[in-house]
Order: structure tokens, then C-alpha cells, then sequence
């Protein structure tokens, strides 16, 4: 069990886990039907993540506005990735890896901008009446089938 040590969070130990979690088996599929069927952000799910396996839970308004944080970049990135995908079968190899390491980039600039969020909100530790964080959001997006994969070596 994580001891609760997480905060004051910083980016690059929230982009570590992401790196870890995104490739634990199943995961990096469940993120991409997040992000591609239900409109979900493979950011957020996986910061949420992070909380639920320290036990954090958030009020429902702290968790809209970790929502708000996210606005200005995934325009951009949304933009930016519909590009990538639209060319990639014109784009030499080399070319489309670059767009896929600024593609990356980005994500990590918005794993930024949800580290400064969650280090302004009050968190608190998780009750057994709470549900976990990345469940909730799932449900939110009509992900529910999804929760199990994110958590099948974890909760």
C-alpha cells in the first residue's frame, strides 16, 4: 500500500506512473477506447487512477474543475492528433515518429496543467462509501466496462 506521500504532486510523478500504468497489461487498450469511443482523457483516467490507488477522493466540484484544467490543451491536442492520424499514410516514417514524440510532448504539458489543479484542491482520504475516482469518471462517460481493465492488477 502507497503511503500517503503524494502530495505536493509533481509532473514528472505523475508522467513516471502514467508511463508504468499506460503499458501494465490491458491498460493502454482501455485508454484508447476511452479516448476514442467515449471522449474520455487518457490523462485524467490515469491521474485518477493515481489517487484511487492512494485512496484520495475529491469532491465532485474539485473534480469538475480538474476537468476545466484540461480545456486549452486538449483542443490542442485533439487538433493535433486528428492531423497525425489524417496523414500518417502520407508522412515518411521518420516525419510521423516526430509528430508522435510532439504528440507526446503535449501530453506531458497536460499532465502539467492537472498537476497544478490537483495541487490547489483539497483532497481527502477515500471512505468506504466513496467510490473510486476513475470509476466515477467512467461512468460519467459511459465507460463502465471499461473500469475493470484500468485496475487489473490493482484496487
Amino acid at each position: 500500500m502507497p503511503t500517503p506521500s503524494l502530495f505536493p504532486l509533481t509532473r514528472e510523478r505523475l508522467w513516471q506512473f502514467s508511463l508504468q500504468h499506460y503499458h501494465t497489461q490491458g491498460v493502454k487498450e482501455a485508454c484508447l477506447q476511452l479516448q476514442n469511443n467515449h471522449q474520455g482523457n487518457v490523462n485524467l483516467i490515469l491521474l485518477l487512477i493515481l489517487l484511487d490507488e492512494y485512496q484520495i477522493t475529491l469532491a465532485s466540484a474539485d473534480q469538475h474543475q480538474l476537468q476545466q484544467a484540461l480545456q486549452c490543451s486538449e483542443v490542442l491536442l485533439t487538433q493535433f492528433r486528428d492531423l497525425r492520424r489524417q496523414y500518417k499514410s502520407h508522412l515518411p516514417d521518420t516525419l510521423y515518429r516526430d509528430s508522435l514524440k510532439f504528440e507526446l510532448q503535449l501530453e506531458h504539458q497536460q499532465q502539467g496543467d492537472l498537476v497544478k489543479c490537483i495541487n490547489s484542491l483539497i483532497v481527502r482520504p477515500r471512505t468506504e462509501q466513496d467510490s473510486p475516482l476513475s470509476h466515477q469518471y467512467c461512468q460519467q462517460l459511459k465507460a463502465e466496462h471499461l473500469c475493470t481493465l484500468f485496475f487489473q492488477n490493482n484496487n
